[in-house]
């Protein structure tokens, strides 16, 4: 794992799951507040494809228009203080910190911080818990 995060590396060619350090990207959000029953959520960007597999360039506005917001899936980076919280979570939160998820496109508030695409989804809207989001597709 890369222990110094490398943000022009991440922005430029997306997450490869091999060198990504969940640790490094956590602590970067660590003085952010999520506040009531909202979820911080980095998307997921796999590895840009510069070439396809025919062996034809891919224009890098292409590479980037499908990377960000057009992912389901994406990495918690905090949890709001009312989160999973009450009758509706009888057996306690769905998901924390570190965990990748899915959540239904355009469902919250979507947006850049420090260049990093990130989501606000509410706690409810939060449906999987998957072990490699590379093996996400819509």
């Amino acid at each position: 794992m890369i222990e110094n995060f490398e943000k022009k590396r991440y922005e430029s060619f997306g997450i490869d799951l091999h060198d990504f350090c969940k640790e490094t990207m956590i602590k970067r959000f660590e003085n952010v507040q999520v506040t009531g029953i909202n979820v911080l959520v980095l998307i997921y960007k796999g590895p840009i494809k510069v070439k396809s597999a025919g062996g034809i360039f891919i224009p890098e506005i292409a590479q980037k228009t499908d990377l960000e917001y057009n992912s389901m899936v994406g990495m918690v980076l905090k949890v709001g203080c009312d989160a999973y919280k009450g009758e509706q979570f009888p057996s306690g939160p769905y998901a924390k910190v570190g965990d990748w998820v899915i959540f239904p496109r355009g469902s919250s508030l979507q947006a850049k911080y420090e260049d990093e695409p990130i989501i606000m989804v509410e706690d409810f809207k939060i449906k999987l818990i998957v072990e490699d989001p590379s093996k996400v597709s819509r």
